[in-house]
């Protein structure tokens, strides 16, 4: 048993590399890829083992073809990769993804309108884990009269399972509206998520800069709700079924769609969906600057008399990343 133990072993190890990856330094190895994301790459070394790479310090990174005819000359060592020092993956710490931004417009005519949108967005990630900040203000008026005044400021975590499609999440937001049924509001709640899709598309005469990753979950929970300044007085629970969608296009283009429907568990037959779209660039010319446009859907069944279930905003804003 112990030898052919050893002997799977040993075909494991002496299997041939399938993928070539070079560094900006000019380095380059060859192993098997293990995962990729936009932040770091797994290899495996046949040498160095397992290794954690930032996705920042690869040129390229492309599938060998299949393998031919071994070279009758030995390679030269002084081009042998065998020395080449990278980050063991317990070390690798996660990273801050933040953007500030503001969007203006003023429009005058039979009626002045203006708005403000002042929002900030964060995200930090590492091998194991993902947290997500998502906040906002919006206010708006015409002729001089507020007809938007709202605030709203959320909390995600995402914890994968290892190896694995599923994981689980945990989620609380804040809102403030002043036109609602209700002034202030505290959701949260919790669940499962799976990986639907997960596309990593890669050029190899592109290098990385152009490698697009798409990614598709769904996620199912229960959370609750509890609304102040509105006719109800109780915290009520309410269900959690939802898909997200993510398109890094390229290291300047990202694209995100989400959209969730609460439906009510104290309540039955009422419910709320909630949509969100972005789409940013980042500017070429502007260092640290982007342009991200997109919408805010929020649809509630409930609602008191003479106030629109609806609630539909379009934005276009300037950021800073950081």
């Amino acid at each position: 048993m112990k030898t052919l133990l050893v002997l799977v072993a040993a075909m494991t190890f002496a299997a041939d590399p399938t993928w070539e990856l070079e560094l900006t330094t000019g380095e380059v190895l060859r192993g098997q890829l293990v995962e990729r994301n936009e932040r770091v790459i797994i290899f495996e070394h046949p040498v160095l083992g397992r290794l954690t790479i930032s996705a920042d310090s690869v040129r390229t990174l492309r599938e060998l073809p299949e393998p031919g005819p071994p070279d009758v000359d030995p390679p030269d060592p002084g081009h042998m990769d065998d020395a080449i020092v990278v980050t063991p993956v317990k070390d690798v710490k996660g990273t801050w993804d933040s953007t500030f931004s503001l969007g203006l417009n003023a429009s005058a005519g039979k009626t002045t309108e203006g708005s403000l949108r002042l929002s900030l967005n964060s995200v930090y990630q590492d091998l194991t884990k993902k947290f997500t900040f998502d906040s906002f203000y919006l206010y708006k008026q015409t002729d001089g009269v507020a007809t938007e005044n709202k605030v709203t400021a959320g909390i995600r975590g995402d914890w994968p399972f290892a190896g694995s499609l599923w994981g689980y999440f945990a989620q609380a937001r804040y809102d403030y509206d002043a036109f609602q049924s209700w002034r202030h509001r505290f959701t949260a709640g919790g669940g499962f998520t799976y990986l639907l899709v997960d596309l990593d598309r890669i050029d190899p005469a592109a290098g990385l800069d152009r490698t697009d990753i798409v990614t598709l979950s769904a996620n199912a929970g229960i959370g609750l709700n509890r609304e102040f300044g509105s006719l109800v007085t109780e915290i009520e629970y309410e269900g959690i079924l939802g898909l997200d969608f993510a398109w890094r296009i390229s290291r300047r283009q990202r694209l995100t769609i989400d959209g969730t429907i609460f439906p009510g568990i104290s309540n039955t037959g009422e419910y709320r969906f909630v949509s969100r779209a972005a789409w940013s660039m980042r500017l070429d010319r502007l260092d640290g600057v982007s342009l991200t446009a997109g919408y805010h859907y929020e649809y509630q069944s409930d609602v008191d008399p003479g106030v629109d279930p609806n609630d539909l905003q379009f934005f276009i804003s300037m950021g800073i990343d950081f």
